[in-house]
């Protein structure tokens, strides 16, 4: 088994496709690395002067009224005034470099929205606003800062906050990118199946050493991450690695930046795992790498097409393929809103990888490849 492990990494690693992939996977990075410093990514400044601008509009649609405490404007208008003048005090704040007054005025403005949530005709500028859930995660990340005495960063993303924020984005596509690095694990093996059943160990283990390679490889994609992003620490620092970042777990709560990364990375294991066996089975069932790649497609975007899904089968593993989103709680703006747990999802997922396991074992111990 050892010595197919080490012969299987040998062709693998001088494998085109494999060294297609990582170089892209590098590129890519770097790209990111340089845009982040370019375009001073996660600049509060910057990110602040857009963030009125929706607020603006919703404005606009009302009739311009006296929106004083005692005028004619209605409460929801009344409240969107308030929430348009709070942020020249955060923009104020930001210029000045006073984070205190700064988070302030961020707890303000979250309490203004809470407040809007339950006025009369808020459903016409819900568009323009944060959803209660994104205002919420901003009023726990603000409040936490407030209470733990924390400095707020005035400056661009430094190493962490980018790791964080880079691991935010590929784990949105990072299932779907899997499947299809592995869609062809098996086509040609199983198409020479003679050969393969020649070797001086079992079938099912070869199959074991392949997942194992494959996983190896996927693995090396993960540490380029890291590494492709040393780059930033030299423009921008390492940052705090315990720096809050709200999440979505079932409530809201706060994480570290480190443990953002690491259940990320777990994540990312988890549903790599995951792919590369869902691969094998299709393999075996369709012969087919494009069928392979347009069924694991439809099994993910199922549940965005059908949202109602997700509330009627919760432990689907497809629920939580997108962990970011679930680490938002963005399943709570869907019409229907359902409170997925990302524990729940790794739980779930790791049940589904025992029995796509075992599904493998009892297809290559009843002599089903005989047909192929």
């Amino acid at each position: 088994m050892r010595s197919m492990l080490k012969t299987l990494f040998i062709i693998e690693k001088t494998n085109k496709k494999n060294i297609f992939a990582c170089l892209i996977v590098a590129l890519c990075i770097i790209g990111m690395v340089v845009y982040a410093n370019s375009t001073e990514l996660g600049n509060p400044i910057k990110e602040k002067s857009s963030e009125s601008l929706p607020v603006k509009v919703a404005m606009n649609k009302f009739q311009i009224v006296d929106a004083s405490e005692y005028g004619d404007g209605s409460d929801i208008y009344k409240n969107i005034v308030k929430q348009y003048y709070t942020y020249p005090k955060q923009g104020m704040a930001l210029k000045t470099e006073q984070p205190e007054l700064f988070i302030d005025t961020a707890i303000e403005l979250t309490e203004l929205r809470k407040q809007a949530f339950e006025m009369d005709n808020y459903n016409l500028v819900a568009g323009n606003l944060p959803s209660k859930i994104e205002n919420e995660m901003d009023s726990s990340y603000y409040k936490y800062l407030k209470k733990h005495s924390l400095e707020l960063s005035f400056g661009s993303l430094s190493f962490y906050p980018f790791l964080a924020f880079l691991f935010s984005v590929v784990g949105s596509v990072w299932f779907v990118l899997i499947c299809i690095y592995s869609s062809n694990i098996m086509i040609e093996d199983f198409r020479h199946i003679s050969i393969i059943k020649g070797y001086p160990i079992a079938f099912s283990k070869y199959v074991l050493a392949k997942c194992m390679t494959s996983m190896s490889i996927v693995v090396i994609f993960i540490i380029e991450l890291i590494i492709c992003s040393l780059p930033l620490i030299y423009f921008k620092g390492l940052g705090q690695a315990s720096y809050p970042v709200a999440v979505f777990n079932g409530d809201v709560m706060i994480y570290p930046i480190y443990k953002y990364i690491a259940v990320s990375i777990i994540y990312m294991i988890v549903l790599a795992i995951f792919a590369i066996l869902l691969s094998v089975i299709l393999n075996v069932l369709l012969k087919n790498v494009y069928l392979t790649i347009f069924v694991q497609v439809i099994l993910v975007v199922l549940p965005i097409l059908f949202p109602g899904l997700i509330e009627l089968i919760p432990f689907n593993p497809f629920n939580y393929v997108n962990f970011p989103s679930v680490l938002n709680g963005e399943s709570l703006n869907l019409a229907t809103p359902v409170a997925l747990n990302s524990n729940a999802g790794l739980l779930y997922l790791c049940i589904s990888i025992g029995l796509l396991m075992a599904i493998i074992k009892w297809v290559l111990s009843t002599g089903k490849l005989q047909k192929i």
